[in-house]
């Protein structure tokens, strides 16, 4: 209890603890099991008997919300002083309640009310009836951009490490725009995305390699930022980085050989 009481309250973001979601780890995993429970069980015995829901206008409003709120993020963050070279340089969490410092750490927890919300996607794919699409790499994604957001909030606060939150978001602004054009019958928005398509998995996979070097770049022995955050979030991002490889792979690649042979 001493250890639990040290590692999940001493030793984290003294301004965080009593925040929403942002103090124990344990309605966290609730809501992962909750989550795992509804997307492949109790949400597909509702839809057995059932029609597929459509939800184009919820889906085009979700979509279009999302691309507003990774603005709201990047612009939140800017103001909190967060700069370009945040990709390179040692900068480290300034824990104080300096209202720069606080609106950074406020913005991790508006990352997490985001990744939270995004785990209805899931549900969403499953009213749809389409199952295809709760996928491994999906599934994975969610859950885990959804815990290191609960850990950003809880212990890093801000520092060189949200370089990987602006990243996310500007990823999340192209790919949720793409999502928003696809979803309507409209002659620019289908020339654009047929013209896309294919460029989405390639900037994610672009981003997991910036993420990568700017976590390296934390390791840096005379960089005071959390080791035991590193190692769990440098491998975190070599197995999303798998995932889309070899989701990219089968969805492109081998799609453009087999058109080749005919």
């Amino acid at each position: 209890m001493d250890l639990y009481e040290y590692y999940i309250y001493q030793n984290a973001d003294q301004r965080t603890k009593d925040w929403f979601l942002a103090g124990s780890p344990f309605p966290i995993a609730g809501i992962i099991i909750a989550y795992l429970a509804l997307v492949y069980y109790i949400v597909p015995w509702y839809m057995r008997n059932r029609e597929a829901y459509q939800l184009k206008t919820f889906m085009g409003f979700y979509n279009l919300s999302q691309v507003v709120y990774c603005v709201f993020l990047v612009a939140n963050l800017v103001k909190a002083g967060w700069r370009p070279y945040y990709f390179y340089r040692c900068v480290e969490t300034d824990y104080s309640d300096d209202p720069k410092a606080v609106r950074m750490v406020e913005t991790t927890w508006y990352l997490m009310m985001i990744k939270l919300f995004e785990l209805l996607e899931t549900v969403l794919f499953v009213l749809r009836k389409k199952q295809n699409q709760v996928t491994v790499l999906h599934v994975y994604h969610h859950i885990s951009t959804f815990v290191i957001a609960y850990i950003y909030t809880k212990y890093i606060g801000g520092g060189m490490l949200t370089f990987s939150i602006v990243a996310n978001c500007i990823v999340h602004i192209i790919m949720y725009s793409y999502y928003f054009m696809s979803a309507y019958d409209v002659p620019i928005f289908k020339f654009l995305v047929a013209k896309y398509k294919k460029y989405i998995t390639k900037i994610q996979l672009i981003q997991f390699c910036l993420m990568m070097a700017n976590n390296l770049l934390g390791l840096n022995p005379n960089c005071n930022i959390s080791r035991p955050f590193l190692a769990m979030y440098i491998p975190n991002i070599l197995i999303l980085t798998y995932l889309f490889y070899d989701f990219y792979q089968k969805a492109y690649t081998k799609s453009k050989a087999a058109k080749a042979k005919q």
